[in-house]
């Protein structure tokens, strides 16, 4: 006889973890480039100044609604909540040509669809 548990994809993952992170860290490190353009004066090839410090703070601003729109999408286990947030973030970090900020939505699109985030995400409570 064989028994089947019941738990598996009750509690969050450790990928979903490192998606939480990645994407906490990508509005930290987008804050401290809004501080670093506009208070010290950085330049990054051709870009700075207050314009580029105000697109960085919009992007920073995007982020903080797609993180909360990824939080409460995995406390809800939507899925598809989460991957439309990872799209955004995509959509959000091409005006400041935010080339980590790209990266880190598509590996958090890509860790989406291994199978414990998966499993996460279809358990249900019985």
């Amino acid at each position: 006889m064989t028994t089947l548990d019941t738990k598996i994809g009750e509690a969050k993952p450790a990928l979903l973890r490192v998606i939480f992170v990645l994407n906490a860290l990508k509005i930290l490190l987008s804050f401290g480039l809004f501080i670093g353009f506009s208070y010290y004066g950085l330049e990054v090839g051709d870009k700075g100044g207050d314009g580029m410090a105000t697109i960085i703070l919009w992007t920073t601003l995007g982020y903080i609604v797609t993180f909360a729109v990824m939080v409460a999408s995995i406390l809800k286990r939507s899925i598809i909540g989460a991957r439309l947030a990872f799209v955004a973030d995509v959509l959000i970090s091409l005006p400041a040509q935010a080339f980590i900020g790209i990266v880190v939505a598509i590996i958090s699109i890509g860790l989406s669809f291994t199978g414990p985030v998966k499993a996460y995400f279809s358990w249900q409570k019985s």
